[in-house]
């Protein structure tokens, strides 16, 4: 019976439109941020001069957009990574940050990939290093101040994957132009996913758990670059999700010596909120990269 019991609240800690106090169900929870998104990305494109299906890469979802391409060629970056647990939402609905960064002069890079079970979580790892490589390149190539990354959920999890690739940073062309990062409401140990519903898609073996989480990385690399990283999550997050960032916190702050770094659990907001407020002119995601902008880059 424990053992049924456990598997429900597996479920339900890894279920975060559960834990949402704004909606009556979970459903409408899902929902409501599929329609703010959407509305708010198609805002953001009618609007801001862009230049949109680059491809990076030989497959559909290796695709990415810059939105504000009208703006100077040293314009720094923000390079947004979406969520979805891997297997939903798109680039095209994940523009809606662009809006208020583009008011402050922030060019807004979005990174499509494809989703699972099409590609599986090591391809989609992959994938995402490919499109970090063209964008150093491209932000070396047009001279950027500085670029900076932004995930949500499994999005803050491809991007601390991304971070923990010593090799990768060491061998990019315009790898030293990122600043720093946002890591918003993400997962960074997967060993309990694998037992969820989620993995129904994800096909997530369970020996690849570890090698593919980000807890379990090295990160000591980053110690001399001095980069900046914010890790946030909600409120009404469900108690896994905050454990998770409060864990990953630790060991980059503990164990591997990380400086410049950030913990905040944001007061009154859920899973999607958290995000959803960055097409929003004043919200605490742009006010932070701005202020990091004008303290590091001006």
């Amino acid at each position: 019976m424990s053992v049924i019991l456990d598997a429900i609240d597996l479920e339900r800690e890894y279920s975060p439109s559960r834990w949402s106090i704004r909606f009556p169900t979970a459903l409408e929870v899902l929902q409501n941020h599929v329609k703010h998104v959407t509305t708010a990305s198609e805002e953001a494109t009618n609007n801001i001069p862009h230049k949109l299906e680059i491809e990076y890469g030989s497959t559909p979802g290796q695709k990415l957009d810059i939105l504000g391409t009208d703006l100077p060629n040293d314009t720094p970056i923000l390079v947004y990574i979406h969520g979805g647990y891997w297997q939903e939402l798109s680039r095209e609905i994940s523009r809606y940050p662009a809006s208020p960064l583009h008011k402050c002069k922030v060019k807004t890079i979005v990174i499509g990939y494809d989703l699972c079970p099409t590609a599986t979580l090591a391809e989609i790892v992959s994938q995402t290093a490919k499109a970090a490589k063209f964008v150093f390149e491209y932000a070396e190539k047009m001279g950027s101040k500085g670029i900076y990354f932004a995930g949500h959920s499994a999005g803050a999890h491809l991007v601390a994957k991304l971070l923990s690739n010593a090799d990768f940073f060491e061998n990019t062309p315009g790898a030293t132009r990122l600043q720093g990062a946002f890591l918003v409401s993400g997962i960074y140990d997967l060993r309990e996913l694998v037992h969820t519903s989620v993995n129904d898609a994800v096909q997530l073996p369970n020996e690849w758990a570890i090698p593919l989480s980000p807890q379990f990385d090295d990160y000591t690399h980053l110690q001399g670059r001095r980069i900046r990283l914010y890790i946030l999550a909600g409120q009404h997050d469900s108690p896994t999700f905050k454990k998770q960032s409060r864990e990953f916190y630790e060991i980059l702050h503990n164990t591997c010596l990380m400086q410049n770094m950030y913990l905040e659990i944001k007061d009154g907001m859920d899973h999607f909120d958290i995000v959803e407020c960055f097409s929003n002119d004043d919200n605490y995601l742009k006010n932070l990269l701005v202020h990091d902008i004008r303290k590091h880059l001006n």
